[in-house]
């Protein structure tokens, strides 16, 4: 994948660590053409939020990020499942 802005980290152990959604949120304003996001809102309900006006393409964009995801060199990401 081309361009990938990927914003996991690690903590001073060594572990993953979340970063706040809406500092993430603006620190992506005016770099974007167009994108899939998907999460959870603070009451636990799942958000979609699609800009692409044709949704064959906004898929194939979920699939590629998914190839990516599973596909991180983050041995850490397996170790809870």
């Amino acid at each position: 994948m081309g361009n990938v802005i990927d914003l996991y980290g690690k903590d001073r152990e060594g572990r993953a660590e979340d970063h706040d959604a809406d500092e993430t949120l603006r620190d992506l304003i005016g770099k974007l053409d167009a994108f899939v996001l998907t999460g959870y809102a603070h009451n636990g309900d799942e958000v979609v939020a699609i800009t692409f006006g044709h949704l064959p393409e906004a898929l194939w964009s979920l699939e590629r990020a998914k190839k990516y995801i599973i596909s991180r060199p983050d041995d850490s990401f397996f170790e809870d499942a």
